[in-house]
Formats: C-alpha cells, structure tokens, sequence
C-alpha cells in the first residue's frame, strides 16, 4: 500500500517559519511531498522540480502513479518562492540547483541510495539542468529527465508573465475562490491557465475572510526577465538525459537541439503528440509511460 506523507521536514531545520521574507541563506530547505512504500520501492528514487507558479501539489496524480510503475520513492518539491517553500529575495538558477543539491543529499541520507532520478519542468527543467552540467553535483544524479524546456533563453516571454503577475497583483482578494475564478475570466481566458493561477491561494494568515498568493510575487516579478531569459553555461552531462516535450509546444524546437546534444550527449528526445507545454497534465498517461519507459532500461 502507498503512503502518502506531506512532510515539512526531512530534518528539523525544514520547520523554520517558511512564509517569512528574508534575505537569502543559500541555500534554502525545500518543502515537500512523498510517494513511498519501503517494503517494495527498490528503485532509485525520483526527485520532481516544478516551473514558474508551479507547486508540488500540482504533480500529486503523476507521482502517485509513477510510484506505483516505477516501485521507487517519488519526492515533490517547492521550489524556493513557491508553495510551502521558503520566501527569500534572490532566486538565481545556481542557488536553486544548490538547494536542490541539499535536498536530495538528504534523500540519499534518508533512502540510501547513491543517485536520485531527477525531473524538471520548465523553470524546474533549466534547474535540473543546471545542476547536471555542474562537476561537483552532477554524480548524484542516475538518470535526467527535462520537461518542455530548452537550455536556451526565451527572451520575450517575460512580457507575458509581467502581464500575468500584473493581474495578480490586481485581484480582489477578499473574494471566494470561485468568484476571483469569475473575476479573472477576462483576463485570462484560459479555464485551465486560470485554475492553475489558482492554485496558489490560500486562506491570508493576516486577514480572516480574504486570501493571499502563497508564492512569492515580489520576488517572482524582480527576477522574471532572468528566469524566462536564462540560458545554460557552458558544461555538459554526459549521464542518460531525456528531452520530453510537446508537439505543439514550442519551448524545444529543432534548432535548439544540436545545441541540447552538445550540452547532454546521450540525450533522447520524445515529443508527446496534442500536447503543449504543461505535458505532464495535458497528456498525463503518454508522458507516465515514457517516464517509465525511460527509467526502468
């Protein structure tokens, strides 16, 4: 039988006040949540980094199925600024990769296992990254999974996301949460984009009867141009890598990818057809199995 356990702590430093705002000790104890069984995970274990406005909750269906597939403990993180994350002023991709780094030594601590199974999407995915090229991490990885992003910057996909945190700035918080759902409607057309923006609330710690973003938007807003923009230093991972993407996504098109070899040269690419860019959700059973697939050679 599964067990599902939403923990704030692998040790007792993760239960630090976690919503407060404060200049940066890199790094940072990532929250998480758990997939395990020890009586019958055997495998690696596979450690999954969301994208930008992304939680770990949102990857709660897929983690409980790859569990059950891949018989391996499956650990979902909130990314520094994100979910139940620490609230901090600077998020660079090095300092995420160095709290990823601390997360999973204390995976391995925990499981025993040498190496972690690593998974990125978006955002998540330019971290994973960033950690593989890095000689003095990237032994702690077994296999490397990038989701529907490239190495390459993107460098005017900022405009659209200074948009979106401008409408979040902007909504009235002290409404249900099926009402701002309403309220957004014009703004965001998007059922979906709207749900997942959603996501984010929670009941406000401050005001009783209102709502507040957990994520952090000062922080999110004072680094966007840098987090869409960004692209890889030099290095390389020369570890098993799998490029999944969607087809009609855009993020990983095919001048990016002799690039994408050079960086990771026993890469696979595997482009999931009708998905876009959120493939683990528009598309979860085509991108289960190739995880799996992927995973168990």
């Amino acid at each position: 039988m599964s067990l599902l356990r939403k923990i704030y702590s692998l040790t007792p430093s993760i239960t630090r006040n976690i919503h407060s705002s404060r200049h940066t000790l890199s790094p940072v104890p990532l929250n998480f949540t758990s997939f395990s069984s020890p009586e019958t995970d055997q495998n690696p274990p596979l450690v999954i980094v969301h994208g930008l406005f992304g939680q770990k909750q949102n990857w709660n269906s897929v983690g409980k199925a790859l569990h059950q597939k891949l018989k391996a403990p499956i650990f979902a993180v909130d990314v520094r600024n994100h979910g139940a994350s620490p609230h901090v002023e600077s998020m660079s991709y090095t300092e995420m990769a160095e709290d990823l780094v601390e997360f999973i030594d204390k995976v391995r601590s925990e499981t025993g296992k040498t190496r972690v199974n690593l998974l990125g999407h978006s955002m998540g995915g330019k971290i994973v990254m960033r950690m593989a090229i890095d000689t003095k991490w990237c032994d702690r990885i077994n296999k490397l999974i990038v989701e529907d992003v490239s190495p390459k910057g993107y460098s005017r996909r900022h405009i659209e996301f200074r948009g979106l945190i401008k409408i979040m700035r902007d909504v009235n918080l002290s409404r249900t949460r099926q009402e701002i759902l309403g309220d957004l409607e014009t703004s965001i057309p998007d059922l979906a984009m709207r749900q997942f923006i959603l996501t984010n609330l929670q009941p406000s710690g401050k005001v009783k009867g209102e709502m507040e973003w957990k994520c952090n938007i000062n922080a999110i807003d004072n680094h966007v141009e840098e987090l869409l923009g960004y692209a890889l230093p030099v290095g390389s991972y020369r570890g098993p890598t799998l490029f999944l993407h969607g087809k009609k996504s855009g993020y990983v098109p095919d001048d990016h990818k002799p690039e994408i070899k050079c960086l990771f040269p026993q890469v696979q690419f595997d482009g999931i057809p009708g998905a876009g860019h959120w493939v683990h959700a528009e598309k979860p059973q085509l991108f289960i199995e190739s995880v799996y697939k992927f995973l168990k050679d």
